[in-house]
C-alpha cells in the first residue's frame, strides 16, 4: 500500500511537472513567434509556423506574398512591437495533437500613399474586417493605426516534434480549416 501511494505520488508531481515545463515552453515560443511578425524576421516567422502550411502555400510565395502586403503602390504596414500582454487558453489535447489558443496585442501603422478621402468609412472598416478595438487616422501622415486583439493557434505533434508552432487565425478560419478537421474546430470553439 505504502509503495503504490509512493508511486502515485511521483506520477503525480512528473505530470505536475511535465505540464508546468510544457506551459512555460509554450510561453516562451509564442513571444518567439510574436517578435518574429513584429519585427517581419521571415526566417523566424517561417520557423515558428505550423509546418502544414508549407504545404499549401510555399516559404517563397508566402515571403512574396508578405512583402506585396506590407509594401505596395496603395500603401505600406508597418507592424509596431508592443507588450503582447498574452492571454493562454487552455491547453487541449486533441487526438495526437496539442493545441493553445494564444491571444495577443497587434499594433499597425497603415499608411496611404494617395490622400484619404473618407477616413471615418475606413476606420469602420477596419473596425469590423479585422475586429479592432481602435483604430485612429493621423491626416497629417495619411496613416492609420489600428489596434486589435490577435489570435495565435498552437499546435504541437510529431510533425513538429512536439515543439510548440504556430499558425494565425483569420476570422473566417480559412487556413485553419485546410488544415485541421471539423472535430479540432469544433473542440477548439471556432
Amino acid at each position: 500500500m505504502k509503495s503504490k501511494f509512493i508511486f502515485l505520488s511521483i506520477l503525480f508531481i512528473c505530470t505536475i511537472q511535465s505540464f508546468s515545463q510544457n506551459v512555460e515552453n509554450l510561453k516562451k515560443e509564442a513571444l518567439k513567434a510574436y517578435k518574429a511578425g513584429a519585427t517581419t524576421d521571415f526566417e523566424l516567422i517561417f520557423d515558428t509556423t505550423y509546418p502544414k502550411v508549407f504545404d499549401i502555400i510555399s516559404r517563397e510565395s508566402m515571403k512574396q506574398m508578405f512583402n506585396q502586403m506590407m509594401e505596395n503602390e496603395q500603401f505600406s504596414i508597418k507592424v509596431i512591437e508592443v507588450e503582447p500582454n498574452f492571454s493562454f487558453g487552455e491547453i487541449k489535447k486533441i487526438g495526437k495533437q496539442t493545441f493553445c489558443l494564444v491571444d495577443h496585442n497587434n499594433v499597425m501603422n497603415m499608411k496611404f500613399k494617395a490622400p484619404m478621402e473618407d477616413a471615418e468609412a475606413m476606420i469602420e472598416l477596419f473596425k469590423n474586417s479585422m475586429d479592432a478595438k481602435n483604430v485612429t487616422f493621423d491626416e497629417k501622415e495619411n496613416q492609420f493605426k489600428i489596434e486589435l486583439r490577435s489570435t495565435m493557434i498552437a499546435v504541437a505533434d510529431e510533425l513538429t516534434e512536439n515543439k510548440w508552432k504556430f499558425l494565425n487565425k483569420d476570422k473566417e478560419n480559412r487556413l485553419f480549416t485546410m488544415i485541421f478537421d471539423e472535430k479540432v474546430k469544433t473542440e477548439l470553439g471556432l
